[in-house]
């Protein structure tokens, strides 16, 4: 049973007696630990805090105390709930007070409405739980009666499935270190440059930013949304006209109306230099600056506007150094190309810009959770890290993905445990319901950068030799890196960070090619060329390995007569029958396993395999044990139950997508050359 604390109990409610039934039914639940009468918004309000007791923590996920409102009117109006929203960006409230969720109390039967997430702005995404007065002290003695109040609330409410950009604190989670890193530079009056695929948070990240910037009073700042007509169908003038009266409005200046262009700017450098006499820095958020620049499609005055403008931006900042920018949008060469038409760009070399990727695991760990445990749903580690390895962090996705889930258990009693099976038997569901998202993501990828998309396309389809034969021009992986779609493991082998997205680019890349599936498999009529060109490559490969292994002293693989049957190798053809896949994996056993077993005994050493190339060169091992575990399995009725599992893994891995079972063996083969000429590339690459 909850209290009320002896400041409420002695002070507050001395003097309003009648308000101590309306708190009954929450001690059964909560303790009072704070109660004031407030004038705001030109209404009057009671404000209590709320302490949930332990099962109530764990319960809803209340990891604070709550704000309760109560309105002593006969009607609720809507000042009162604006009222409501301002204590949470008080001093008092704001570390202190949970702000996801508020109780409002009121007379008005109204107050029913406004149950679920509400709107104070059209970004709001906090949870109003509504109370009746009446019904309040009616059930002072009633143990549960705000226990199903909050079932009914807080479980039916889906905190996931809010995808615009985030304009409060409330739903905002991690950024911490970027954020730190663009306040300072505001700070120092540098400009800074934000980009990334579509629905990483960019937009709401730069809400938090003017939000802080504003909290602390670094400056003025003016948040422009450039795909909006009100901006985007202005002439570069005319945008800086309304520029002018954003800045005049807030340091109470005027402003003449004016279609002069040299007129408009010297208003401008006149504002700037006196909101520098004063000490304030002037501050200009840019998100999509892709529909006011050189890339603009749907107002094309800008592709030639964009560079009157951002001299004019340019120039007046050389004078006066309290003019700051922080411009966002998908493609960074905006910044990155240094002259457009033979004209420099004025903002090259003038943005300090970088990418932002997925949340952390630790920050999405604790959205998943937080937000969950309010909706009655509480997922453990392991679910959690199968969606942070679907979705790399991504935070749409993540949520979104989440609120499928939620959909999807919507009947089931609360609270429900989620786990990795849970996730295992919905992911197919997840990505059908998600699919148009991914292709959202990577269309700019597609539209700005077409080289680097047709990488990602080889990545996605299995052809990592190939990618990074031609990675080795960065201009082909740049932003693909940058954007954090793909990286390198810890054996510096590229890899898709966003599976999902991978899996839909392999699937559009599929049906453009009339191919049934993902893993690129070569049409039978180019088989045997292919193999040629492979095995000759590799042949190839190994023989600078060796030279490299040999001036460097390093552990060698064969010996000095190098691996045997090198032409027996080289003159593989595709394998069409169980017969040609038994005799595929026996040659390539005795040239490259058997070869270094051999050559492990002369050194008196029967693990060398095991031991000394897995320890110096385990990326090239990693495809000899797979070449071992096939080859073992033609070659012997029964199999270790080890072997056995290694199998199924490998060959359910090899021929994932292949539904021909006609081709299955092939896949296996191309698999294993494509993965043997991978691992000399990576190898090579380590020790050069």
């Amino acid at each position: 049973m909850g209290i009320i604390s002896k400041d409420v109990e002695h002070y507050f409610l001395k003097e309003h007696s009648n308000l101590k039934d309306m708190l009954k039914p929450f001690l059964f639940c909560f303790d009072v630990t704070y109660a004031e009468e407030k004038n705001l918004k030109n209404t009057c309000i009671y404000v209590f805090l709320i302490k949930p007791e332990e099962y109530v923590k764990e319960g809803f996920g209340f990891d604070k105390e709550i704000i309760v409102c109560y309105s002593p009117f006969e009607e609720l109006q809507p000042r009162a709930l604006q009222a409501a929203n301002c204590l949470f960006e008080t001093i008092e409230f704001k570390t202190r007070a949970d702000s996801l969720n508020l109780f409002i109390i009121s007379k008005d039967s109204i107050v029913n409405d406004y149950s679920g997430i509400t709107a104070f702005d059209e970004f709001q995404t906090r949870v109003i739980i509504p109370l009746d007065y009446n019904e309040l002290k009616q059930n002072k003695s009633n143990s549960w009666y705000i226990r199903n109040i909050l079932k009914d609330h807080c479980y039916d409410v889906d905190l996931f499935g809010y995808t615009l950009p985030l304009k409060d604190e409330s739903s905002f989670f991690g950024r911490r270190d970027i954020i730190s890193r663009y306040i300072d530079a505001v700070k120092r009056c540098e400009n800074k440059g934000i980009f990334g695929v579509r629905k990483t948070g960019k937009t709401s990240l730069l809400f938090q930013i003017k939000r802080i910037i504003e909290q602390q009073k670094i400056g003025h700042c003016y948040f422009l949304d450039c795909k909006s007509p009100l901006y985007r169908k202005l002439h570069w003038n005319e945008l800086l006209l309304d520029m002018n009266k954003m800045i005049a409005d807030d340091i109470n200046e005027t402003v003449k109306e004016s279609t002069s262009e040299t007129q408009i700017i010297k208003q401008f450098r006149a504002l700037i230099k006196e909101a520098s006499k004063r000490g304030l820095k002037i501050i200009f958020i840019f998100d999509e600056i892709e529909y006011i620049s050189f890339y603009a499609k749907m107002n094309i005055h800008w592709q030639t506007e964009f560079l009157d403008f951002w001299q004019t931006m340019w120039s007046i900042q050389s004078e006066s150094r309290n003019l700051v920018f922080i411009v966002s949008g998908v493609n960074a060469s905006i910044t990155e190309i240094d002259t457009i038409n033979g004209i420099q760009n004025p903002l090259f070399g003038i943005i300090q810009s970088e990418y932002l990727n997925g949340l952390s695991f630790d920050d999405a760990n604790q959205m998943i959770k937080k937000l969950g445990r309010r909706m009655g749903m509480k997922f453990d580690h392991n679910s959690i890290k199968a969606l942070y390895k679907q979705y790399n962090g991504h935070p749409m996705l993540l949520r979104m993905a989440c609120s499928t889930i939620y959909r999807q258990l919507e009947t089931k009693a609360r609270p429900i445990n989620i786990n990795n099976k849970t996730i295992e038997d919905m992911q197919d569901s997840i990505n059908n319901i998600l699919s148009y998202y991914y292709a959202h993501i990577v269309s700019e990828i597609k539209q700005f950068y077409p080289d680097e998309y047709e990488m990602l396309e080889l990545l996605a389809s299995g052809q990592t030799s190939d990618f990074i034969e031609l990675s080795q021009n960065a201009d082909y992986t740049k932003h693909l890196y940058s954007y954090g779609l793909i990286a390198n493991d810890e054996h510096s082998i590229p890899y898709i960070k966003l599976p999902v997205a991978g899996r839909y680019v392999a699937s559009e890349y599929a049906k453009k090619e009339n191919r049934t599936s993902l893993f690129k498999l070569i049409e039978p009529d180019n088989r045997n060329s292919w193999v040629n060109n492979k095995t000759e490559t590799i042949v190839q490969e190994i023989r600078r390995f060796e030279n490299i292994l040999i001036r460097d002293s390093r552990p060698m693989l064969f010996g000095t007569n190098s691996f045997p049957e090198a032409d027996k190798f080289t003159s593989l053809s595709p394998v069409a029958t169980n017969k040609d896949f038994d005799y595929f994996t026996n040659v390539c056993n005795r040239c490259f396993v058997e070869s270094i077993d051999n050559y492990g005994k002369l050194l008196g050493d029967k693990n060398y395999f095991w031991t000394t190339v897995k320890d110096n060169y385990p990326v090239l091992f990693d495809v000899l044990h797979r070449i071992r575990v096939y080859r073992h399995s033609n070659d012997h009725l029964t199999l270790t139950q080890d072997v056995a599992e290694k199998y199924e893994e490998y060959w359910k891995e090899d021929t994932y997508g292949v539904t021909n079972t006609k081709d299955q063996k092939f896949a296996v083969q191309q698999k294993i050359l494509d993965l043997m000429l991978t691992a000399l590339q990576v190898e090579i690459s380590a020790i050069s």
